[in-house]
């Protein structure tokens, strides 16, 4: 090689020296630009880690679900389905976890993983394991010995009465419900029978406490939430010789619930009429209830007496029938009217035929209005309800009323809870008969007892 291409060479080495150099000073600058543009996204990326997620929880039939707790694993962020079974919770975490809960429904866990928009459907829990509240604790009902019976509430209130008692007899077994029928009646209640020849009452208790009375109409059963029933002797082991009879347990604490206000208005009415009457089989005209009368006596072989009707032969209809007497003929045709005076001097007009069944029995209307607010949020709750209840009997002048009012709220500090159960109560009756007032005494027997001479 010459000298001349030696040089040449070398110069180009040269020139290829400052090329690479520039090569690796711009591979330096795009790196620096790819740092940057990392280190930038990671600072984005911090500041789009909260997140606002929303959607619908559905069930599996395909309605809205209300009422179900959506919380984030790990987090005291939560948040409860609307009506529509909308729900919105602020500030998530794009990584967390979202847990849907619902009484009666599977629970469900959804990873968040930076959607806003996440929608559930919940199927129903296969089976639920009964709780039964026995005195002073709840137990499962597989390790209750004893015979318990757990009444199931949301149905009996699907009736309209005065008394939960009154509902009792059809959904419970070995408990039987006697009353009167008049509204706001006792109710006569007994456990297996009767067990002893003295006082055969059940213990009733009434949100722990022991009621002496057994006339509990006072409570309105929409605010119950639980009843149990102590069937055996095994009771006397907590209560005492009082619950020798059977106990009758009573929860009326409906608490509020951890969501946006709930109003509930429910509205039942009726009529209730007897189907069949005493008018089927009763004489109703008065002429013919006289022969009757007069085959009695003449089968005794005594006179017929003709101070009503006259002559025993041929019977008319009075004018009047009280005061017996009054004319020369043994029958009261002409009374001084002006002389009425109750109870001291009746005047009483003749009747062709009273029907006295259906002029003392028809039809009663039944009125039954609740009102219920709940609501509140992870650290308070409140649940107020109002009732009116209003029965007519099916015997006229015959009406039972009741109004309550229901309050109880409870406000959670840390493990501090405080709260207060307050219940207002008013009730008027009036009409109707004691228990006692059976047979001829009672409204019944007057009823049949009643000649169709007499009138209205």
């Amino acid at each position: 090689m010459c000298a001349t291409q030696r040089r040449a060479m070398k110069k180009e080495l040269s020139g290829s020296n400052s090329f690479w150099n520039r090569l690796a000073h711009r591979a330096s600058a795009v790196g620096v630009g790819l740092l940057l543009t990392f280190a930038a996204g990671r600072s984005a990326l911090a500041q789009s880690d909260r997140i606002v997620v929303s959607g619908t929880v559905k069930s599996a039939e395909g309605g809205p679900l209300s009422g179900v707790t959506v919380t984030v694993a790990g987090t005291d962020l939560r948040a409860v389905t609307g009506v529509n079974g909308r729900y919105v919770v602020n500030n998530a975490p794009a990584n967390g976890t979202l847990s849907f809960a619902i009484v009666g429904r599977t629970p469900i866990q959804a990873p968040i993983s930076g959607r806003t928009t996440i929608d559930v459907t919940m199927d129903r829990v296969a089976y639920l394991e009964e709780v039964v509240t026995t005195s002073y604790t709840e137990q499962r009902r597989g390790d209750i010995t004893g015979a318990v019976a757990s009444v199931p509430v949301e149905e009996i209130n699907k009736q309209s009465g005065a008394s939960v008692l009154q509902k009792l007899a059809a959904s419970t077994p070995g408990v039987t419900v006697e009353n009167s029928g008049s509204p706001g009646s006792r109710s006569t209640v007994r456990i297996r029978g009767i067990s002893s020849f003295q006082n055969n009452d059940p213990l009733y208790i009434v949100d722990g406490t022991p009621v002496e009375e057994t006339y509990i109409n006072w409570l309105n059963p929409e605010d119950i939430t639980s009843i149990q029933v102590l069937k055996d002797a095994s009771a006397s082991s907590i209560y005492g010789a009082r619950a020798s009879n059977g106990v009758i347990l009573i929860e009326t604490t409906r608490k509020g619930l951890v969501s946006p206000p709930r109003t509930t208005f429910r509205v039942r009415t009726g009529w209730a009429q007897p189907t069949r009457g005493y008018d089927d089989f009763l004489i109703q005209n008065s002429l013919d209830y006289f022969k009757v009368v007069r085959a009695s006596f003449q089968n005794a072989g005594q006179a017929t007496p003709i101070n009503i009707y006259g002559d025993s032969l041929n019977p008319t209809v009075p004018a009047y029938i009280y005061p017996n007497n009054c004319g020369t003929s043994g029958v009261c045709s002409s009374p001084n009217l002006s002389s009425y005076s109750y109870p001291n001097n009746l005047i009483m007009p003749g009747s062709a035929g009273t029907n006295w069944w259906k002029a003392v029995f028809g039809t009663g209307r039944v009125t039954d209005a609740n009102l219920q607010v709940a609501g509140g949020g992870p650290d308070n709750t409140y649940g107020i309800s109002f009732s009116l209840f209003d029965q007519q009997g099916t015997a006229r002048y015959n009406e039972f009323k009741r109004g309550t009012v229901r309050a109880n709220t409870e406000f959670r500090r840390n493990k501090l809870s405080f709260g207060e159960n307050l219940a207002i109560g008013i009730e008027r009756a009036f009409g109707g008969q004691g228990d006692d007032s059976f047979g001829e005494g009672g409204i019944l027997g007057k009823n049949i007892l009643m000649q169709p001479v007499v009138p209205v």
